[in-house]
């Protein structure tokens, strides 16, 4: 059989103001569209199979700037494109280019959280299929009934046998299939191969190494356990292969795309410790970063074995210090606990605390906040300075196509109109929602959101004016304050030992060594300090990003959009393009 077809698949940019973002500026690439192509990388009639990620790509570009895919169909024609439509932010762009592509003769494929909540938006505008769910199952049996001895053609008669689709026929009517059974069995896929993009532009800060999927909760504003369902993961021997193919490339820094990495925690340990065995036993340099709740303190074995593995930072979905507004998250947790888990969780780890400020409260909820938001900002300082957390991101909230939040804000008519506020806006910093049925106002929300992270990168006024790039700082850590420091901490920590000593003594446990008390002091001063030079680092590198974003936010026209939204005293929601399943 001859191998004469080309496939492309495409993760498409983000807008500008979303480049700006912490996530966005580390190059990793999103590995769902990765994973469903390298099932089908060994098709008897594909010649090549590859992908282009327009956020990190330095192949032909067009008069903008953009990845030229005229150049790149001339070049090679594609006669199957697949798209990520995972990101609603970036859901403009990949509709821009799914029509070229479809201009070009190509069919179109597209999957992800938000056209699989939104199927027909997404085939009205240059998508032909939308996958619903998981797809790697689905796309080796659409290669089947797309793929013939004469080429690729969009059987849509053929397409009803597929299950977990939708496509319009051809009297332009929708049509969903049915719903697809979720994936049993992770092991039986063949590993995401991140080789298969091309064009990078610089060397990937992170692999992401894609473990397992779905979630045990069921947060109001996330789409992962609608979407898949409780969690589960392939095996430890999976994982592993994965990490150490990229490992023996000379990577050595990884991101575990779990949402939750410690749901199946024996599961965990058993992993952690196996990569752990390998980092010793080959001399590898391997450093992790995975995603958890903060119900991790609570188990001392998985944090050993983490540690042991490499992890370096957690990043814990903290959302709020309200407990009003955790409850009306539904993240089945209280602000004491998330500050006594986070306190304990920061001796062993740097920790990335991620926030939603001013969540809009139930109205079916007797107690939800009433809080202003100047004092809602009071409670968001006073946890980052008793919780430990290193860096942090505050957002509003964003009620993404699919997920609870959205349904409840929509039933309230309180989603701002899409011919305004587009999707490009959906990325955490702008303001997607009426906040006045809570009493507060829409500017002051949004700013409030800019002041806090203004505050914790670049400072208050003075600080920004007279330490510009934080040069005060290190200053004085790379001359007197270094011995200062170091010096503070090893005395703290020697008598915090001291201290402990004497209660064993009288408690009539195994006495303390002298190393425990006077080297482990020394050890953990000199990683109190690398955590300063460290922090302050973050700290200058986010400064800059916040500047930035901050720039483009005020030279946009967003605000002026919010005004004429809320000058009117009944808001008229206008989401033509809504629509579900």
């Amino acid at each position: 059989m001859k191998r004469d077809l080309t496939i492309i698949g495409i993760i498409p940019q983000y807008p500008m103001h979303s480049q700006q973002n912490i996530y966005a500026r580390i190059k990793m690439p999103s590995v769902g569209l990765l994973s469903i192509m390298s099932q089908i990388t060994h098709h008897p009639r594909i010649k090549e199979i590859y992908a282009i990620d327009e956020n990190n790509y330095n192949g032909p570009q067009d008069s903008n700037g953009l990845p030229d895919h005229f150049f790149l169909q001339d070049r090679q024609p594609a006669q199957i494109a697949l798209f990520y439509g995972g990101m609603s932010n970036s859901i403009p762009r990949m509709y821009s280019v799914a029509t070229h592509y479809r201009s070009f003769g190509a069919v179109t494929i597209a999957g992800g959280s938000h056209v699989d909540a939104l199927p027909r938006e997404a085939l009205q505008s240059g998508v032909d299929i939308v996958v619903h769910g998981e797809g790697e199952e689905t796309i080796a049996e659409l290669m089947e009934i797309l793929i013939s001895d004469s080429g690729v053609s969009l059987n849509r008669e053929r397409l009803h046998q597929i299950q977990g689709i939708s496509f319009l026929d051809e009297s332009g009517k929708y049509v969903f299939t049915s719903k697809r059974k979720p994936i049993a069995d992770l092991d039986e896929l063949a590993d995401p191969d991140l080789t298969l993009i091309k064009f990078l532009k610089k060397r990937w800060s992170y692999l992401p190494i894609n473990r397992g999927r779905g979630c045990n909760w069921n947060c109001e504003f996330c789409i992962v356990n609608k979407r898949y369902g409780k969690y589960k993961f392939a095996s430890v021997d999976t994982t592993l292969r994965q990490l150490i193919k990229y490992a023996d490339l000379g990577y050595s820094n990884f991101f575990f795309t779990d949402d939750n990495f410690a749901q199946n925690p024996a599961d965990a340990i058993a992993l952690c410790r196996k990569i752990g065995d390998y980092k010793r036993n080959f001399r590898k340099k391997i450093d992790i970063v995975v995603q958890v709740r903060s119900e991790v303190a609570e188990n001392d074995e998985l944090i050993e074995a983490m540690r042991f593995a490499g992890v370096s930072m957690l990043a814990i979905g903290y959302e709020s210090p309200i407990n009003e507004e955790l409850r009306a998250m539904r993240k089945g947790v209280t602000a004491e606990k998330l500050i006594a888990r986070s306190r304990k969780l920061s001796n062993y780890f740097y920790l990335h605390g991620m926030f939603i400020f001013g969540y809009p409260s139930n109205k079916d909820d007797s107690k939800s906040s009433s809080l202003t938001i100047k004092q809602r900002a009071r409670y968001y300082k006073e946890f980052f300075k008793k919780s430990g957390i290193d860096t942090i991101q505050v957002l509003n909230a964003v009620p993404l196509p699919g997920s609870d939040l959205r349904a409840r804000l929509e039933r309230e008519d309180r989603l701002l109109p899409l011919s305004m506020i587009g999707w490009d806006k959906y990325d955490g910093l702008f303001l997607c929602y009426d906040p006045r049925p809570d009493g507060l106002d829409a500017f002051d929300l949004q700013n409030m959101l800019c002041l806090l992270m203004k505050k914790k990168y670049l400072g208050g006024f003075i600080g920004r004016k007279l330490n510009y790039g934080n040069w005060l700082n290190w200053t004085y850590i790379a001359t007197i304050g270094f011995p200062i420091e170091f010096g503070e901490s090893y005395v703290r920590r020697f008598i915090h030992n001291l201290r402990e000593k004497t209660k064993a003594r009288k408690q009539r446990r195994i006495d303390w060594t002298a190393r425990t008390i006077f080297y482990v002091p020394l050890a953990n001063a000199w990683k109190d300090i690398k955590r300063i030079w460290r922090n302050l680092f973050v700290k200058t590198y986010a400064g800059a990003i916040v500047s930035r974003w901050l720039k483009i936010y005020h030279e946009s026209d967003y605000n002026n959009r919010l005004k004429r939204i809320f000058t009117n005293n009944k808001m008229t929601n206008s989401n033509e393009s809504q629509h579900g399943t």
